[in-house]
């Protein structure tokens, strides 16, 4: 007799032995029982949890001879058949394969026979995801109301891919990942029943490695026992899955603790060279660091599964790193496994991710530093301290008296006609400059009111960062249009002068003048500059001079060159 897989084999024949699954096994238990039993069915979850198991079950236990039940006997004919799978009542079609819509019209016509031997003609559908467009069309009908006599299951691991008019007319269940502890239980059963030898830790590594399908899990027991013949250990079933172990793990965590980069070049080297896959080291290693995280939040929780079970060694490692740090080295080991998976050269990939790791110190100590700085600014926002008014230099500039001008004596240029002419430069009187007086439409002491009622109403609005910058300033104008504020400082300003903070200011301002204005900033002691007096228009000199035209060229030349006026004009008579 042909030799059968140890899943085919140990696959569950009722709902007794259905493992992880119990959520399903009692609902439709108790379906069958009450005899509302639906026409259409949709299982889905990952693989190996046992979909199509449970779809064999549910058909034994409605065409059972002594049927239906909860409990099929798999001792009468119909039971028998199914689990040989010749039975002509039950149909298990695979829709990867046929996904088309002639498959579909084939299955339409066959529906409307009566069954053979049970009761109920059943469809068990396999990666129901996998049909096509028309296919799904073409099935609607026939699924929203088939004969009595006929049961639908469809079996997926993507239900997303189904489309919504098939999920309405469908009784969905979803299947979960079964749990590592029972997983290891099953294993131990089969493994006593068959009489192998395998150590506990080995049955417990294969559990962990089936990532919850106890269809994997017995895969994998049935490839190991063909190893040797001896007993079965955690070693050799790390090498059966290409594992690194966790020695080799520990050794690189202790390099990156101690940022050690040659040590882990060097176990990064002899891990290839011993055939491990790249990716597999870099995926272990963040499973590793991922336990000591785990480790770390809550050490006394038994029910977390972590990646070795030396909790000293989890305990000692855990002191070497900071949270923020695990969970930096888990980013970083997760996007360098995902490079690696399609890098034309993972080894080049795999070495700059270690090497990040080990140059990790710059990034850790801006993250502390960050963190510090808001530490300071919860502490600063919390408290209130004097605002300290800087000092205001009056700057007078000394008044200079006019400097007189030269009268200017143009030589003579012919004998007959020449002239003597005396030029005049205007002088302007300068007033002594001295500082200006800030002008506003309110007085000194309501603006020193509204500017606090503005501070106030910043606190109390929650806008305590705000706060804190802004009250270094103080509120030295305020008229129709805008409010002018002064700073000792520059960042103050600047900061205040941005948008966010700007506008904000502005609202608070707008509530409490009633009115729009525009907030100003300035900084040290700069003011706004009042409006200068018109000055009394300055009495211009009557003169009796000639028009320009009328003028020597040699004194119009002068006149160009030094900017003076014609004032008096004389003939020159000779000595």
């Amino acid at each position: 007799m042909a030799y059968v897989a140890l899943y085919r084999q140990w696959r569950p024949q009722d709902f007794e032995n259905l493992v992880g699954q119990k959520h399903i096994s009692v609902t439709l238990k108790n379906a069958i029982v009450s005899g509302k039993i639906a026409h259409a069915y949709l299982f889905s979850g990952p693989r190996g949890t046992g979909k199509t198991s449970t779809a064999k079950i549910l058909a034994k236990s409605l065409n059972c001879i002594h049927g239906p039940t909860p409990e099929p006997c798999n001792v009468c004919l119909n039971c028998q058949s199914i689990n040989t799978g010749t039975s002509m009542d039950v149909f298990e079609i695979d829709a990867a394969s046929n996904r088309g819509i002639d498959e579909i019209r084939e299955l339409r016509e066959t529906v409307k026979f009566a069954p053979v031997d049970g009761r109920y003609k059943v469809y068990i559908i396999d990666e129901v995801h996998m049909l096509t467009t028309e296919a799904f069309n073409a099935l609607l009908k026939t699924l929203e109301e088939p004969p009595a006599h006929v049961v639908f299951i469809l079996a997926t691991t993507e239900a997303h891919k189904i489309p919504a008019t098939i999920h309405s007319r469908c009784q969905r269940y979803d299947f979960r990942r079964i749990d590592a502890e029972a997983i290891e239980g099953r294993l131990t059963a089969v493994v006593q029943h068959e009489g192998l030898n395998v150590a506990p830790d080995a049955l417990k590594l294969i559990a962990s490695h089936a990532d919850g399908g106890l269809r994997d899990a017995l895969s994998i027991l049935d490839q190991c026992t063909t190893m040797e013949n001896g007993i079965i250990t955690a070693e050799k079933v790390r090498q059966l899955l290409g594992l690194i172990g966790h020695e080799w793990v520990w050794s690189i965590t202790e390099a990156l603790a101690e940022r050690d980069f040659k040590a882990v070049l060097m176990a990064l080297g002899e891990l290839i060279a011993l055939g491990k896959e790249v990716r597999q080291i870099l995926l272990e290693v963040a499973l590793y660091m991922r336990s000591i995280m785990l480790f770390k939040a809550a050490p006394d929780i038994d029910s977390i599964e972590l990646y070795g079970d030396d909790r000293n060694v989890l305990a000692k490692h855990g002191e070497q790193f900071k949270h923020d740090e695990l969970i930096d080295m888990i980013k970083i080991l997760n996007e360098g496994a995902n490079d690696a998976k399609w890098a034309p050269e993972p080894r080049i990939t795999a070495e700059m991710t270690l090497l990040s790791l080990c140059r990790r110190s710059a990034q850790a100590d801006m993250a502390n530093l960050l963190e510090r700085i808001a530490i300071l600014e919860e502490k600063v926002s919390g408290q209130s301290f004097p605002r300290i008014e800087p000092p205001i230099i009056k700057q007078v500039e000394t008044v200079r008296p006019p400097t007189p001008v030269k009268p200017v004596v143009v030589q003579p240029v012919s004998p007959k006609s020449i002239e003597k002419v005396e030029v005049k430069q205007e002088i302007s009187n300068e007033q002594p400059q001295t500082e200006p007086v800030v002008s506003s439409s309110s007085s000194s002491s309501d603006v020193k009111e509204i500017w606090d009622n503005v501070l106030k109403e910043l606190v109390a609005g929650g806008k305590r960062s705000v706060h804190a910058c802004v009250s270094q300033g103080k509120l030295i104008s305020l008229d129709d249009k805008q409010a002018i504020v002064q700073f000792a400082a520059a960042f103050p300003k600047e900061r205040t002068e941005k948008e966010d903070y700007r506008i904000m200011i502005e609202k608070v301002l707008t509530q409490f003048c009633g009115k729009t204005v525009q907030l100003c900033c300035i900084l040290g002691s700069a003011a706004v500059a009042p409006k200068a007096a018109a000055l009394p228009p300055k009495e211009k000199p009557v003169t009796t001079a000639s028009p320009l035209e009328e003028v020597h060229p040699a004194l119009r030349q002068a006149i160009h060159m030094f900017g003076g006026k014609v004032i008096k004009k004389e003939e020159y008579k000779g000595d």
